[in-house]
C-alpha cells in the first residue's frame, strides 16, 4: 500500500486510536505541573475585561437580548414604540392571503357578503320555518258578535250541585273551586265565547281543551270553569280539531258566579278574560303528535252580555 494513501487515510485509521495513558493523566494533576497563574491567566484577562475576544455568529447574537435593568423608563419606552413601528412595518408589506372557503364573498346588488353569513341567514330561515310550521301557536280573533249568554240552559246540565261539580272537577278546566259556593242554578251563568281561529301551519291542529288563564283581580272568585264543548257519545270533552291552512269557528264556555252581581259587572268580568289553548297538538303522522305553543285569546272589550237577555 503506498504512502500517499496512508498519509490521506490516516485520521480515520483504526491505528490512531489507543488508550489513555494513566500516568500522564496523574502528572496533568500534579501541582507541580505548570503554573497555575500562567495557565489561568488569559481567562482572567478575559473576564475582567482586559482583553477582547473574536466573536463569532453565536456571540454577536447575544448582543439582541438586552438587559433591561440597564436602561431607564424613557428608553424602553422608546424602544417599545420602535419594535411596534417595525412589526407594522412588517404587516404592511406582507401580502394579503386570498379569501377561501366560506371567507368568499357573493356579490350581491352592488356589494359583496361573506358565504359564511349567507349560510347563517339561511340556517335562520330554515330553523325559523320549522318552527312555524310544527310549533307556532295558531292566529286568532274574538268574535263579539256571535258570543253570547245561554240563558235557556241549565247551568248545572241536568245534575245537582255536589254532582256538577265533581262532573267539572273532572272534565272542564276549573278556574276557583270556591267560586262553586251556590246550591241555586240562579246564580250562575254560562256564556258562549266565539273565537276564529286560523291555523297557518300545513299540519292538523289538534285542542284538546281551553282553560281562564287571567281574569280582573276584581272577579277571581267568581269564574268557575272554562271548556269546550265539543264532546264525545259518553260526555267526554275532545275539543276542536283546525285542518292545516284553514281556519274554524271555535266556542269556549264560561260559567260565572253572577251573586251580587249587575250586569255591568257580569260583562267587565267576561270582558277581562283572557282564554288559552291547553295541550294543543299537531300532527306530524297519522298516529304521532307533536305539542305546540299555547295561544292566548283575550276576550273582545267590544262584547256586550247581560244577565237577563
Amino acid at each position: 500500500m503506498d504512502n500517499n494513501y496512508r498519509r490521506y487515510n490516516k485520521k480515520g485509521s483504526m491505528d490512531s486510536i489507543s488508550t489513555p495513558d494513566t500516568d500522564k493523566i496523574i502528572a496533568l494533576s500534579d501541582p507541580k505541573f505548570g503554573n497555575k497563574d500562567d495557565i489561568n491567566s488569559k481567562a482572567d484577562k478575559i473576564f475582567i475585561g482586559e482583553q477582547r475576544v473574536r466573536q463569532d455568529r453565536f456571540d454577536r447574537a447575544t448582543k439582541s437580548y438586552d438587559d433591561v435593568s440597564l436602561h431607564t423608563a424613557e428608553e424602553l419606552e422608546q424602544m417599545r414604540r420602535e419594535q411596534e413601528n417595525d412589526l407594522m412595518r412588517y404587516a404592511a408589506k406582507k401580502p394579503a392571503q386570498a379569501a377561501t372557503g366560506l371567507a368568499k364573498g357573493t356579490k350581491i346588488g352592488h356589494s359583496y357578503v361573506k358565504r359564511s353569513t349567507i349560510v347563517k341567514l339561511v340556517v335562520i330561515l330554515v330553523v325559523g320555518l320549522l318552527v312555524l310550521i310544527f310549533f307556532f301557536p295558531p292566529f286568532f280573533s274574538s268574535n263579539a258578535d256571535m258570543s253570547k249568554v245561554k240563558l235557556d240552559e241549565d247551568p248545572f246540565e241536568g245534575m245537582g250541585m255536589t254532582d256538577f261539580k265533581t262532573y267539572a272537577l273532572s272534565n272542564y278546566s276549573v278556574y276557583n273551586e270556591n267560586a262553586f259556593s251556590s246550591e241555586d242554578p240562579e246564580n250562575y251563568r254560562v256564556a258562549d265565547l266565539v273565537f276564529t281561529i286560523r291555523n297557518t301551519s300545513p299540519l292538523e291542529l289538534k285542542i284538546p281543551q281551553y282553560d281562564v288563564f287571567r281574569v280582573s283581580g276584581d272577579y277571581k272568585d267568581k269564574i268557575c270553569y272554562a271548556s269546550s264543548m265539543i264532546k264525545d257519545s259518553e260526555g267526554k270533552v275532545v275539543g276542536d280539531i283546525i285542518p292545516g291552512f284553514s281556519s274554524k269557528e271555535v266556542t269556549v264556555r264560561v260559567m260565572v258566579n253572577v251573586s251580587d252581581m249587575d250586569d255591568s259587572q257580569f260583562d267587565d268580568c267576561v270582558s277581562s278574560l283572557i282564554i288559552a289553548t291547553e295541550g294543543a297538538q299537531k300532527k306530524i303522522t297519522k298516529s304521532a303528535y307533536i305539542p305546540c305553543i299555547p295561544a292566548f285569546m283575550p276576550v273582545s272589550n267590544n262584547i256586550t252580555l247581560s244577565l237577563t237577555d
